[in-house]
């Protein structure tokens, strides 16, 4: 069974603008905690480790090239998650979200039936987001990779767009004054 495989990746160069972020709140923690904290080791020690270890994972995800997603003719697989048919999609659309100011794009997929997937940490933590479970950073991308994997997931979608209801809407009654309930006249005193 042959099928075609288009695979995508995190961006290179975002990738590296984290580490050089995290580099910097490395730095930022040794000098703050070493100037306001100097009698306090474990503070120290804490920032020194929390900062070191976001470092290696950054680090990690730089130097190792991991998939966004994975698409095949019969499903996609976004990061190491389960895979998601074609056919069990419900609905897939483009967000924008403000965060710190910036504009995000986000690619979020909505299947039939959630229950039938074995859903990873990350997914059941975003489940009732604006992220959701299944969806794509197209900030992580490049932008001409943002718009190969958006032409491609909706050009994979079985779902074409329902035809308008022609039917004519039954015309509603002008509201006259004689349908108005009335009020009743008040005594004078």
């Amino acid at each position: 069974m042959n099928q075609n495989k288009k695979i995508f990746y995190y961006s290179r160069r975002k990738l590296g603008i984290y580490l050089l972020f995290n580099l910097g709140l490395l730095a930022l923690a040794i000098l703050f905690t070493w100037s306001i904290f100097p009698d306090y080791k474990p503070v120290y020690y804490f920032a020194l480790t929390t900062c070191s270890l976001s470092i290696l994972s950054s680090l990690f995800v730089f130097l190792v090239r991991l998939p966004l997603a994975v698409i095949t003719d019969e499903s996609i697989k976004i990061d190491h998650n389960q895979p998601l048919k074609w056919s069990q999609i419900k609905s897939v659309e483009t967000i924008s979200l403000k965060y710190f100011g910036f504009e995000r794009s986000i690619l979020r997929i909505t299947p039939q039936r959630i229950s039938h997937y074995r859903m990873s940490l990350m997914q059941r933590i975003s489940c009732n987001s604006q992220f959701g479970s299944f969806s794509i950073p197209l900030y992580a991308m490049s932008d001409d990779k943002a718009t190969q994997i958006e032409k491609l997931i909706f050009s994979h979608l079985q779902h074409p767009a329902a035809p308008k209801d022609k039917t004519p809407k039954p015309k509603t009654a002008p509201k006259s004054s004689a349908n108005k309930p009335k009020a009743s006249p008040r005594k004078k005193k």
